[in-house]
């Protein structure tokens, strides 16, 4: 009987963006921690419940108020992957607050971190 191959891990560490129930926008997690040592990086995806109709991206998440973990500091549903944290970038206890877009909605401000 052959032997099972073991389920590969993955790197991405998934964070949904939409719209709650009275139509604010929320982050699922509310803070993300990505780990250097495993390689991860954060997928931005437009929840399902959100619709989205035009040309304008789904969502847009910028990394403005304290700077951003990663290489790029502006992500949305066009380009919603942030790659590998910055080299110099440290694990710890630092809260990068960033800035999620839907349009015609008020802001949402969550946070994410870098761990070992």
């Amino acid at each position: 009987m052959a032997k099972e191959a073991a389920a590969l891990e993955t790197r991405e560490v998934l964070v949904k963006v939409g719209l709650d129930t009275k139509g604010n926008i929320e982050a699922i997690p509310e803070y993300f921690e990505v780990s250097k040592q495993k390689n991860e990086e954060v997928r931005w995806v437009c929840a399902q419940d959100h619709k989205h109709d035009g040309p304008d991206p789904c969502f847009t998440v910028d990394f403005e108020k304290n700077g951003s973990p990663f290489y790029e500091s502006q992500f949305s549903s066009d380009a919603p992957i942030s790659g590998l944290a910055r080299r110099n970038v440290l694990p710890g206890p630092k809260i990068y607050e960033y800035t999620v877009r839907i349009k015609g909605k008020p802001d949402l401000d969550p946070g994410g971190g870098v761990k070992e």
